[in-house]
């Protein structure tokens, strides 16, 4: 698909807000409605995982063609139709750029120890990490400085791909695009989340849908940020600027979309690639708990988990991809009321055959 193809179908958040809904007839609420929430479709994670080879692995990507294809019939064979279908980040697995990652992202990875760790294979000593990386450049065959925008091989037939699939989408339902580490990189620079501001849309934005107000956010900023200090300021001072509307209470619901989870099961837990720092995942669950954000709808876990704390709703989904767990390929139902926001993940076959069981949308008929 060509870019110009490509920009009219995809490229719907500009300006940090979705144009598919405008905000001025958006803002008042019209009664219960759902979406659909999906994530890390990941093309090419299934292959390099299953040989071991993630860091340099995923020539193939089949089978998330295939799975990415049944999602995309069983949301377009829904009535009625959901609001939209939003995926939470790692569209695609080639990696964007191959910087070396910060001394944050390495002491974060090491604990793991005897653990695949998704992106760089085992990790045992830093200078063996070292060794995985540099080796890695000399066979992609490029230098450090040309690396920061080459991406890894395969990443641009990966996306194109995608996007031929995505945009069988029906078009009464929008796409939510939300990026992932694998989409603007481990350690984001300027040059990365350029790269998917061009291929994918804004990075972070709000939205308005029935009277209820949608962030997204880039959850890279918070992870680590060393390499784009600047931007994970702007997004700092927007995400507040957008939190004092929810915390004046001008919404029925506030509901943040991200990749990576605040936590996976409880506040308390421990650091983990699959989860925020104890202290920035602390900082924003107050944030957003004062604000009064009801939900945070994620990824990256590659399985189904979750929890409450302060009565935000943190809620991590499967992968339509690649599974990491006892999970099925699926996507989530979520149902916004006056009252709640109601949530049930659906495998891809449940979801193809049966479609959306009665009780959820019973919910919809609610005034």
């Amino acid at each position: 698909m060509s870019t110009a193809e490509a920009r009219g179908v995809f490229h719907r958040a500009r300006g940090r807000t979705l144009d598919a809904f405008p905000s001025g007839k958006e803002r008042e609420w019209k009664g219960p409605f759902y979406f659909i929430q999906g994530a890390d479709p990941q093309f090419g994670l299934m292959k390099a995982w299953s040989t071991g080879e993630c860091d340099s692995g995923g020539d193939e990507w089949g089978q998330e063609t295939r799975l990415t294809e049944q999602a995309v019939r069983a949301v377009n064979r829904l009535n009625p139709k959901p609001k939209f279908f939003v995926l939470c980040g790692d569209l695609v697995h080639a990696m964007p750029g191959l910087v070396l990652p910060s001394h944050n992202f390495i002491t974060r990875a090491m604990p793991c120890g005897h653990r695949l760790f998704p992106c760089l294979g085992p990790l045992w000593t830093l200078s063996s990490m070292r060794t995985k990386i540099t080796s890695y450049l000399c066979w992609c065959g490029h230098d450090l400085a040309h690396s920061r925008t080459a991406g890894m091989p395969w990443r641009k037939e990966q996306t194109e791909d995608l996007q031929r699939v995505l945009r069988d989408v029906d078009s009464e339902i929008p796409l939510v695009f939300v990026s992932g580490n694998h989409d603007v990189g481990n350690v984001p620079t300027p040059e990365t989340i350029e790269e998917f501001q061009q291929t994918w849309g804004d990075d972070y934005f709000s939205f308005w849908v029935g009277g209820v107000l949608f962030l997204v956010l880039n959850s890279q900023f918070l992870y680590d940020a060393s390499r784009c200090p600047a931007l994970k300021q702007a997004q700092d001072q927007w995400l507040d600027q957008q939190l004092s509307i929810a915390g004046q209470r001008k919404c029925q619901h506030a509901i943040v979309f991200q990749h990576i989870p605040l936590f996976l099961e409880s506040i308390d837990e421990d650091d983990d690639y699959f989860n925020l720092s104890k202290p920035v995942r602390k900082e924003m669950v107050d944030k957003l708990s004062k604000a009064g954000v009801k939900a945070v709808f994620s990824g990256h876990y590659h399985r189904n988990a979750g929890g409450i704390y302060q009565n935000l709703d943190m809620v991590v989904s499967s992968a339509i991809g690649c599974q990491l767990g006892k999970d099925t390929h699926g996507l989530r139902v979520v149902v916004v009321t006056a009252e709640k926001i109601v949530h049930r993940y659906y495998s891809l076959d449940e979801l193809s055959e049966k479609g959306v069981e009665d009780d959820l949308m019973d919910l919809l008929k609610e005034k």
